[in-house]
């Protein structure tokens, strides 16, 4: 038998509102200044995993599932 496995997809700054998470909180939490996630949201900087894995510990979701651009 076949399982398929589906990964949900949340969008990073839904994610935040659900958790009423401002982008500045979620930054001083990773250590990164709030410049440098808005321009990595935006596509102008690249993600690093490890921001990536902190951010979706922080949230409770798996890395995978988050869109990370807008």
């Amino acid at each position: 038998m076949d399982r398929s496995t589906t990964i949900t997809e949340f969008k990073f700054t839904d994610l935040l509102s659900r958790h009423g998470m401002s982008q500045r909180k979620i930054s001083s939490l990773v250590g990164i200044s709030p410049a440098l996630l808005t321009m990595m949201i935006k596509g102008q900087r690249t993600f690093q995993y490890r921001h990536k894995n902190n951010i979706a510990l922080i949230l409770g979701v798996d890395e995978a599932s988050i869109k990370w651009d807008e």
